[in-house]
C-alpha cells in the first residue's frame, strides 16, 4: 500500500516506472520484429541499429529530465539562502580562509557598519577588528578556535560588541566561513549598569554591601585565612536632621563628600562601603598592627573635625566608630557584619564621637535583652505586672500628701526584675505606650479607692518622653480621670528632667494641655541632667523632685549639700513646689527640711508598697 501511495506523490518512483514499462515492452516488441525479419539480413542490421539509438534517446531523455530537475532544484535552494542571506536582519559576510578579503555581504552588514558593498570586497575581516584584536584574531584563525565576542570598528570610527556565530563551508570553489556578526554593544553595557547597581552604591560610587560581603568571604577563604583583616563601621549623626532641615539633595552631597574623605584614609587594597543610608564601612583586608588600625581611626576621625562646605552651609559631623577584628573567627560574611554593627550600635549608646570594638559579650548582651522584650510584651499581655506606691510625706507636719506609683515586675522564672534594667528596654521598643497605660489605668484605679477614705490624696504617675509623643495621650487620660470621676488637679505626671529638655515643641504644648486641665506637672531626678533656667521659666511645670543622688550624701559637707540648697532656692524663687526623693536617715530630713523643702520620701518614711501593704499604712 505505501508503495502505491509513493508512486501517486514521487516523481522518481513514476519515473523509473514508466522507464521499466517503455524498456520492457521496447525490448518484447523488438525480439518479435526481429524474428519476423530473420529471412532479410540487412533489413535485420538496420533495425537493430534504430533499436539502439531509440534506447539512446530515451535514455538521454531521462537523464536529461532528472539533471535539469537536481539543477533547478539546486538553483532554487541557492536562491532561497541567497534571499536569506541578503535579507537577514543581522549582518552576515563571507570571507575567504586564505586572503581574509570579503566574498560577499548582506544588506544589514552594509548599513550597520556604513561601507559600501564594494567597499566590502576590498577589505579584510580584520579591517573590522580593533587594532588590540587583529593579531588575537590571526591566531584563532590559524588554530581555527572560535570566539564568541570581538570589538569591531564601524566606518564612522565607533567601536562595538559583537557576538560572533560562525560556519566553514566552500564558497566559489574556494574554503571561507561565513560570519553572523549580532550587535551587543546595549546589551553589555546594560549588564554592566546592572553589575554597578549590584555591586556598587549608585550615589556615592562606592561598594554596597553585597560587595563588601564578597570581599569579607574572599578574606575568609582558607588561601589567604593567615591574614589579619578588620571592619571598620561608621555612623553618620546629623544625617536625618539635615534631610529634614534642607532637603534631601543637600543630604546627598553630604554623603558623597563623606565617601570621597574616607577615600583619602585607605590604601589601594582597603575596601570603602556604604552599607546603609548613614552608615559606612571600610574593610582593611591585610592587617598589620593595632597600632596601624588604631592610626587609621584616628585619620578617620580627623577628616570628620574640618567642617563640610555644603553649597555655602557649613556642617559639622560626628561621627560613632565600631570595629571588629579577625581574631574572633567568626565563620562567614555576615557574622561579622553583625559584629561590626553591634560594636557601633554601642558606640551610638555612649554618645556622640566614640569608638568602640566588638567583644562577644557585647553580643549576648543583646541576646538577652531581646528576650527580655519578648518576655515583657508578654508580660504586659498576661498580667505579669504590678504597682507599688511610696508615700510622700509633708516633712513639717509629718502628713501623708500623696503616692508615687512605681511598677514592678516579677518574671515567672528570673523573679523580680528591677525598672532600670526593663524601663529603657520598653522605651526604646515602644512598649512604654501599652505599659503606660496599664499604669495610668491601674494608678487611677486604686486612687480612686483611697479618696473614698483620704479625699484629698494625690497620685504620681512616671511619664515617658516615648508616650508624650503619641497622640492618644490627652484623649486616654480624659478617658480614665472620667470613667472614675476623679478630679484632674489630684493627678501628678512626672517627666525626668533629661526627657524635658530633649522634647520637642509638640510635647510641651501637650504639657501645656495637661497643664490647663488642673494635672500637675513633675521634674524627676531634677540636678542629673543639662538644665536651662530659661527651660524652668517658661515651661508648664509645679514641682522640682531633688535626685536621690544628692540627697544621700547630705550629712557630710560638700558640693551635693550645696546643689541641694540651690535647688531649693531656684524652685522658692520660681514659684515651684519641691519633693526630696530617696530620704533615708532623720538626719537627712532634718536638713532637707531646714533648707525649706516642704516634702520627701525615701525609706526613712515607708519603701514602696503594695495594696495590701498600703492598706495597713493607712490603717483602713
Amino acid at each position: 500500500m505505501k508503495f502505491w501511495k509513493k508512486l501517486l506523490i514521487d516523481p522518481c518512483y513514476q519515473i523509473t516506472l514508466i522507464y521499466a514499462i517503455t524498456g520492457g515492452l521496447w525490448i518484447a516488441f523488438s525480439d518479435h520484429l526481429l524474428a519476423l525479419l530473420a529471412h532479410y539480413p540487412y533489413s535485420i542490421t538496420v533495425f537493430q541499429t534504430i533499436k539502439g539509438w531509440f534506447f539512446i534517446l530515451i535514455t538521454s531523455l531521462l537523464l536529461y529530465y532528472l539533471i535539469r530537475r537536481e539543477t533547478q532544484r539546486l538553483q532554487l535552494s541557492e536562491k532561497r539562502y541567497r534571499d536569506l542571506f541578503l535579507s537577514h536582519p543581522q549582518p552576515i559576510g563571507v570571507y575567504d580562509l586564505k586572503t581574509l578579503k570579503f566574498l560577499a555581504v548582506n544588506e544589514a552588514a552594509i548599513a550597520h557598519y556604513g561601507y559600501s558593498e564594494s567597499e566590502f570586497l576590498k577589505m579584510t575581516i580584520l579591517d573590522l577588528c580593533s587594532p588590540e584584536e587583529s593579531e588575537s584574531f590571526k591566531l584563532l584563525i590559524t588554530s581555527n578556535a572560535k570566539k564568541n565576542l570581538s570589538k569591531h570598528r564601524k566606518k564612522d570610527g565607533m567601536l562595538i560588541d559583537v557576538e560572533i556565530l560562525s560556519h566553514q563551508l566552500q564558497w566559489n570553489h574556494q574554503p571561507a566561513e561565513v560570519i553572523l556578526a549580532q550587535d551587543v554593544t546595549a546589551r553589555l553595557q546594560a549588564e554592566r549598569q546592572l553589575k554597578r547597581y549590584a555591586f556598587q552604591d549608585f550615589l556615592t560610587g562606592l561598594a554596597n554591601r553585597s560587595q563588601l560581603v564578597y570581599c569579607l568571604n574572599y578574606c575568609l577563604e582558607s588561601s589567604v585565612k593567615s591574614q589579619n583583616f578588620a571592619l571598620i563601621y561608621i555612623n553618620l549623626y546629623p544625617l536625618k536632621t539635615l534631610k529634614y532641615s534642607w532637603g534631601y539633595t543637600l543630604a546627598e552631597q553630604l554623603l558623597i563628600e563623606v565617601s570621597n574623605r574616607l577615600k583619602r584614609c585607605v590604601s589601594e587594597q582597603d575596601i570603602v562601603a556604604r552599607v546603609d543610608s548613614e552608615d559606612f564601612a571600610i574593610l582593611i583586608p591585610d592587617l598589620i598592627t593595632v597600632e596601624r588600625l588604631n592610626h587609621q581611626i584616628e585619620q578617620i576621625r580627623n577628616q570628620f573635625l574640618i567642617p563640610f562646605d555644603l553649597n555655602g552651609i557649613h556642617l559639622s559631623s560626628a561621627i560613632s566608630i565600631g570595629v571588629v577584628c579577625s581574631e574572633f573567627n567568626l565563620h562567614n560574611a555576615e557574622q561579622y557584619l553583625q559584629a561590626a554593627d553591634i560594636a557601633l550600635h554601642y558606640a551610638k549608646k555612649q554618645g556622640k564621637s566614640a569608638t568602640l570594638f566588638y567583644h562577644p559579650q557585647m553580643l549576648e548582651t543583646i541576646i538577652q535583652r531581646g528576650a527580655l522584650e519578648t518576655d515583657l510584651q508578654q508580660a504586659i499581655t498576661h498580667d505579669q505586672l504590678l504597682l507599688n506606691y511610696q508615700p510622700i510625706i509633708h516633712l513639717t507636719t509629718g502628713n501623708l500628701m500623696g503616692f508615687e506609683a512605681l511598677v514592678r515586675w516579677q518574671h515567672p522564672t528570673k523573679g523580680w526584675i528591677s525598672p532600670a534594667e526593663f524601663i529603657p528596654i520598653a522605651e526604646e521598643t515602644e512598649l512604654i505606650i501599652p505599659l503606660g497605660r496599664w499604669v495610668l489605668e491601674q494608678a487611677c484605679q486604686d486612687l480612686s479607692r483611697l479618696q473614698q477614705h483620704f479625699p484629698d490624696l494625690s497620685m504620681s504617675i512616671n511619664l515617658s518622653e516615648v508616650q508624650l509623643r503619641h497622640p492618644d495621650l490627652l484623649e486616654e487620660i480624659d478617658a480614665i480621670i472620667k470613667a472614675l470621676k476623679l478630679d484632674f488637679k489630684y493627678l501628678k505626671l512626672e517627666i525626668t528632667e533629661t526627657s524635658l529638655m530633649q522634647s520637642s515643641a509638640n510635647c510641651i504644648t501637650i504639657l501645656t494641655q495637661l497643664k490647663h486641665r488642673g494635672i500637675k506637672i513633675l521634674i524627676d531626678d531634677f540636678g542629673t541632667g543639662y538644665s536651662s533656667l530659661s527651660y524652668l521659666q517658661n515651661l508648664p511645670i509645679d514641682t522640682l523632685k531633688i535626685d536621690r543622688s544628692f540627697v544621700k550624701n547630705l550629712e557630710s559637707p560638700g558640693k551635693d549639700l550645696e546643689i541641694t540648697k540651690t535647688i531649693v532656692n531656684l524652685a522658692k524663687c520660681l514659684n515651684l513646689d519641691i519633693i526630696a526623693e530617696g530620704i533615708e536617715t532623720p538626719v537627712q530630713k532634718e536638713i532637707l527640711q531646714s533648707l525649706g523643702c516642704e516634702a520627701g520620701q525615701g525609706y526613712w518614711f515607708s519603701p514602696p508598697l503594695n495594696w495590701t501593704g498600703i492598706t495597713n499604712f493607712l490603717s483602713i
